[in-house]
């Protein structure tokens, strides 16, 4: 199993690739060793040193009844996308950790500068699979938001992509790009790209090649590895639909639906506590939580609510928002959590609130919530509303627009004595075994077939 930053003994470090390692280790008795790259300043373990001109064999851990592999390969291969020579690096660096490891199965998760490796599998004859958790192998923007801040409608092309990049860079951006569709442009730029410059070019996403021969490299490439997997999970049938026209055949994509396991689902909500909405997430930009907060300014409502923040509160934009909102809008109380266990946190909410602004692919948290039968507030967006059916286990708000969103939440409290009483219906979602069990079982498909 391939994921970036899976620390060993760590589980909130990429926690879904290690509980599905583990839950199919003890669960189902399949041997699943983590092959992971520490790109990251929170990695606390050991990380092989890298030899000068060259990359070292990956480091062997053991520990939890799991096996990890660290690799540290040169911060350059995070690039996006690769240049074509150091591609091929990559690919070749892949193949020889492959044959040291012997696998049966490489299973990617979370491609991000990594998914070179499927190639290198595939290179090897080795099968692969993989699991996508968000939509940044085909698009080089990521959240699949155009450049104008509309939502994409999933289909993939050199033209509209890179159009769509153009149109989302800033001005110094935008020169950046002009320089690039030049052959004296591009030379300057590798020139200081050799030079003490280059990190603060990178720091600012600086790009060497025109947006055209970027997206039409990375898509070429998405489609030769795509189309070789032997599986494909996706979570939702949106996801089934994006990579199908990236030449993964049909009879391969399995949808389903992240997982969780609550240990109780019985509510600990005092009758007289306000209505009670929950946030569960990264503080961050993309998440909406700005949002949130802009929306209850305009709730009129005859009693108070609260708004309750767990996630990390030390970015500049979390600190900005905290700055600017207290803990008070209005008759209504905010307050910020930091990092909290979520279990007390579900059971404790009247709704969870998801106020993404992409195409979330079907949040952790809103798996989490249904699973506890929370309803939930959300952004009405292709994976989501896949699960939330407004009114009935949610309260879906148009994208990017404060006015639903704060209209939402009205709708929801006007809900309280629905919610509180439990009578809302909610859909059934797995266990971890229950998910890892699908797993295996291709699994085992791939290596009766092989």
């Amino acid at each position: 199993m391939v994921s970036r930053h899976v620390q060993p003994g760590i589980i909130y470090s990429n926690a879904n690739v290690y509980r599905q390692a583990k839950s199919l280790n003890i669960d189902h008795g399949i041997d699943v060793e983590i092959l992971t790259w520490p790109f990251n300043d929170l990695w606390t373990g050991a990380i092989p040193v890298k030899a000068a001109g060259r990359t070292t064999p990956p480091l062997r851990i053991e520990t939890g009844g799991l096996v990890y592999y660290v690799i540290n390969p040169p911060d350059e291969w995070n690039e996006r996308p690769l240049p074509a020579h150091t591609w091929d690096d990559a690919v070749a660096f892949g193949i020889r950790v492959l044959q040291a490891l012997c696998p049966d199965i490489v299973h990617l998760q979370h491609w991000f500068g990594l998914w070179w490796m499927l190639e290198s599998a595939q290179s090897l004859g080795i099968p692969t699979i993989y699991s996508n958790h968000d939509w940044g192998i085909a698009c080089l923007r990521t959240l699949l938001v155009m450049g104008d801040n509309s939502l994409c409608d999933g289909q993939l092309s050199v033209e509209k992509c890179s159009q769509c990049i153009m149109q989302g860079r800033g001005y110094i951006g935008k020169a950046n790009e002009l320089v690039a569709e030049t052959t004296m442009g591009r030379v300057l730029i590798e020139a200081v790209y050799r030079s003490p410059l280059k990190p603060v070019f990178e720091k600012h996403g600086a790009v060497r090649l025109p947006a055209t021969v970027r997206v039409d490299q990375n898509l070429s490439r998405v489609k030769k590895v795509l189309s070789r997997l032997d599986a494909l999970f996706t979570p939702s049938e949106f996801g089934r639909n994006f990579f199908s026209q990236l030449g993964v055949p049909t009879d391969r994509i399995q949808v389903k639906p992240w997982y969780h396991d609550p240990t109780q689902t019985r509510k600990t909500i005092n009758p007289t506590q306000p209505f009670t909405i929950t946030y569960i997430g990264r503080v961050s930009p993309e998440k909406g939580v700005h949002l949130i907060l802009e929306a209850l300014t305009g709730v009129k409502l005859d009693e108070p609510v609260q708004l309750r923040i767990a996630g990390a509160n030390t970015s500049a934009y979390c600190i900005e928002l905290k700055k600017k909102y207290g803990k008070r809008i209005g008759v209504h109380k905010v307050e910020w959590m930091g990092w909290s266990e979520i279990e007390p946190l579900f059971l404790s909410t009247d709704v969870a609130i998801i106020p993404s602004t992409w195409i979330d692919n079907t949040p952790l948290s809103l798996v989490e919530a249904l699973s506890y039968k929370i309803p939930v507030i959300a952004t009405r967006v292709p994976p989501i509303v896949e699960l939330v059916i407004d009114g009935q286990n949610g309260y879906l708000a148009d994208y990017m627009s404060v006015g639903s969103l704060a209209a939402a939440i009205e709708r929801a409290v006007a809900d309280k004595d629905c919610i509180r009483a439990g009578s809302l219906s909610f859909p059934n979602m797995d266990t971890c075994r229950e998910y890892t069990l699908a797993v295996k079982n291709t699994y085992l498909m791939i290596a009766n077939r092989c």
